[in-house]
């Protein structure tokens, strides 16, 4: 359920310097000078201790992952971070391309637990999070952006993405959760990115859930 509070942007370093906690300590053990192991550390933790938030599957984030490498993408905004894990996959990609994430979120409990994950992942400096309705943040936000995800209230992908659409650089990507295992609810979003003329949409499936991938079309 959408709150309209006042939003503000949350680091991820903010979060540690209120003293939350980071990692366990058998996650912090796995970990080495390899960003990337330390990243996939906290994800294999995430799945085990927070598996109950609808994330993303392991697949999944890996094919995040490479679209933004894929793209090159070097400005990056995510429409429902929750706790953070298809963020770290994200950011991944973003580190090799030099590039960075702003995540969008409603819920202060599920914010904080990314905050958390993002230090404990050692991509806090890679992802910008912040609070609120991503309804009323997507048109304060600057462009051009060359990779959107969007997953969070699916009866709203319509809406999400008459707004991030103008926002997306031509040949940038706008990639949505779910459009397999919830197709029934998001009818009316798969055809309006297969029927835009200012994409061209396939249905990619490496994992349970399901992705549209819209590449937004130069102009003619």
């Amino acid at each position: 359920m959408y709150c309209r509070k006042k939003p503000h942007w949350i680091s991820a370093a903010a979060f540690a310097a209120a003293g939350l906690a980071l990692a366990a300590p058998s996650v912090r053990a796995q970990a080495n000078s390899d960003p990337d192991a330390t990243a996939k550390a906290r994800l294999a933790w995430m799945r085990e201790k927070q598996g109950n938030l609808w994330n993303v599957n392991a697949d999944e984030g890996a094919f995040l992952r490479g679209l933004v490498e894929k793209v090159h993408a070097k400005r990056a905004l995510e429409v429902g971070t929750s706790n953070g894990y298809s963020s770290i996959w994200i950011a991944m990609g973003l580190r090799r391309t030099g590039g960075h994430l702003q995540t969008l979120e409603i819920d202060p409990g599920r914010a904080r637990l990314a905050g958390e994950n993002f230090r404990a992942a050692g991509v806090d400096s890679l992802v910008t999070l912040k609070l609120g309705d991503a309804r009323k943040e997507i048109p304060a936000l600057s462009g051009p952006f060359d990779f959107v995800f969007i997953d969070a209230w699916k009866q709203d992908y319509v809406l999400y993405l008459d707004d991030v659409l103008p926002k997306v650089r031509p040949g940038g990507v706008i990639v949505a959760h779910n459009v397999t295992d919830l197709r029934d609810e998001l009818q009316d979003f798969i055809r309006a990115v297969q029927t835009n003329p200012q994409l061209k949409t396939t249905i990619e499936n490496p994992g349970p859930g399901g992705f549209s991938v819209s590449y937004k079309l130069p102009a003619p």
